[in-house]
């Protein structure tokens, strides 16, 4: 009988001490030092991504890198229908015509083209050769250009350098002009187009291509698929590089903005690219 009495006496208390830790007062101080803990996880979370993408954007402020040009950066600047403003305009005068001509010019004076062409050859292609047309009878373009445009080379040479120009390219146009900078940068002789380092840049080029689609379009699983044989394959290239020198292996490296986690880790198709 003692024993009951004892034993009923433990669970009164522990029921009052229950009942006690189990208040709406405990409750909320419970929820509220869980919010507080959830809040400070995900400030530390977030500075955490803040430093990594710091860490990232100085790894990738490289010479190389800088040199590349970006499509959205290029088509943001200037509008190809632009090009009619400079064959309209009225002759009211040599002066005045030049005038115009040059508040109508559009900005695509990069020295940048869409063909491996030399600056040479585009001074000759859009300055020489429209005034050697126009002293030779204004033959040149001829049926083709709007009448107004006809018998002004500097309309004629502005109309030439604004089709052929990279800010007037597709974004194809813009990825073969990086493609071409990566070989001129990486090519250890005139023509160099298959040492690693040459392939590596080439590769690093789509790679960042697909990275900034892939932001985008987030359910594109067959291009996530393609960046990730790519990531692969250009891993592979400087491993091997790694074998034949390491002083050119780390100077790639260095060059293409990469650690060496990045290529001798763990390589996982991603499933967002941030």
């Amino acid at each position: 009988m003692a024993s009951l009495v004892r034993c009923a006496a433990r669970a009164g208390r522990a029921a009052a001490g229950r009942a006690l830790h189990t208040t709406p007062r405990a409750q909320g101080k419970r929820l509220s030092n869980r919010k507080a803990e959830l809040a400070e996880q995900r400030a530390a979370e977030a500075e955490a991504r803040r430093q990594a993408e710091e860490r990232l954007r100085r790894l990738k402020d490289t010479a190389f890198l800088n040199s590349l040009e970006q499509p959205e950066r290029l088509f943001s600047t200037t509008q190809i229908t632009e090009q009619d403003k400079a064959a309209s305009l009225s002759a009211t005068g040599p002066a005045a015509a030049q005038d115009d001509a040059q508040a109508v010019r559009r900005e695509a004076r990069s020295g940048k083209f869409l063909s491996s062409v030399d600056a040479e050859e585009m001074r000759m292609v859009t300055e020489a050769a429209p005034r050697a047309a126009a002293g030779a009878g204004g033959l040149f373009g001829a049926g083709i250009l709007p009448s107004p445009a006809e018998n002004r080379p500097e309309v004629q040479g502005d109309i030439v350098r604004r089709v052929v120009a990279l800010e007037n390219a597709n974004a194809k146009g813009v990825v073969h002009y990086n493609i071409r900078r990566a070989v001129e940068t990486f090519g250890r002789a005139a023509g160099d187009s298959g040492s690693p380092e040459v392939q590596a840049a080439v590769w690093t080029v789509r790679i960042n291509q697909l990275e900034d689609h892939l932001r985008i379009s987030r359910k594109d699983h067959q291009n996530r698929r393609a960046y990730t044989k790519l990531l692969h394959k250009r891993a592979k290239m400087l491993k091997y590089l790694k074998r034949e020198s390491l002083e050119r292996y780390y100077l790639c490296l260095k060059q293409l903005g990469l650690t060496k986690d990045m290529v001798e880790g763990e390589i996982l198709q991603p499933k967002r690219i941030e």
